[in-house]
């Protein structure tokens, strides 16, 4: 489908139903997207293919313009802001580079790695793919995600992963058994439950955005299965809770080496040092030490 249709953001019209080319600041694509945040983007041509607000989308960045092409149905005015908003463009990373001008490892990350972006996901898929992420690697949890939402979403596109992420009631009516067959192993049970909350009720995770980080984390470690790693990545990369940091290996190994941090002390004590340490630059810092200390060790 190749139609158009026009519409306006501030003033500038816009085609809608095809692409949309966009100024972007400072963007780098592949560390974004393809950095451990998220983990349904697949490397297509010159970009990524993933689905963004229910829609299949193809990006493209080139000499700071963003092509998004939709690959299935239109959109309407709104679609840009979603964009912005997942890919985080209103954050300033000269004013946050600015704040950390003296932490030579946060600048020369920065330097390696321009435009890396936390990402601003959808609640739901985030808190799957992480639960998913216990004891395992990146090419299992994009093999186990893609499953599920190939398996029980909604068709949104032509391609063989356009689908929609398939909500907790969804994966509730499968039920444990279909979910340990897909792969999700001893996973599947937590994903159960925690399906089983948000569906009674119980759990609003786009209400934890409003929350205070204590509050959040509080609720989401509440859940079978969902440990402080898992609650601070679910925190950091879709609830807009900046504080948290993640502590996986690398970030540990990067605390301790790099800041001094204590080698005996538990990842516990390594996050809430960094949560002092960062504040509301907590989740950026730790992503992109993350990246730096990840991709600089396997290069050797």
């Amino acid at each position: 489908m190749n139609t158009k249709s026009a519409y306006t953001i501030d003033g500038e019209q816009r085609l809608s139903g095809t692409e949309i080319l966009v100024g972007v600041p400072a963007l780098d694509l592949t560390s974004s997207l393809d950095g451990g945040q998220a983990f349904r983007w697949k490397r297509e041509l010159e970009g990524y293919r993933g689905v963004v607000g229910n829609r299949a989308v193809h990006l493209t960045l080139i000499g700071g313009t963003l092509t998004v092409k939709v690959m299935g149905g239109s959109v309407d005015s709104t679609f840009y802001s979603q964009i912005s908003d997942y890919l985080d463009l209103e954050f300033d990373l000269t004013a946050f580079r600015g704040r950390h001008q003296s932490d030579l490892r946060v600048t020369g990350a920065m330097d390696r790695y321009r435009g890396l972006r936390v990402l601003r996901q959808e609640p739901w898929e985030c808190l799957v793919s992480f639960i998913c992420s216990a004891i395992s690697n990146v090419p299992r949890i994009k093999l186990n995600v893609g499953s599920l939402a190939r398996s029980y979403g909604r068709r949104v596109g032509p391609g063989v992963d356009d689908f929609a992420f398939p909500g907790p009631d969804d994966l509730l009516q499968a039920g444990e058994g279909d979910l340990r067959q897909l792969g999700l192993g001893f996973r599947a049970p937590y994903v159960i439950n925690a399906a089983r909350v948000v569906v009674r009720g119980d759990l609003d995770l786009v209400a934890l955005r409003e929350a205070s980080f204590e509050e959040a984390r509080s609720a989401l470690i509440s859940l079978y299965g969902v440990g402080e790693k898992i609650a601070d990545c679910v925190l950091a990369f879709s609830l807009d809770q900046r504080r948290a940091v993640p502590i996986d290996r690398w970030v540990r190994r990067a605390m301790v080496e790099w800041y001094g941090v204590n080698s005996r002390s538990n990842n516990s004590c390594v996050g809430e040092w960094a949560r002092k340490r960062f504040g509301l630059d907590g989740a950026y810092v730790q992503q992109y030490l993350f990246h730096d200390r990840r991709l600089s060790r396997n290069a050797k």
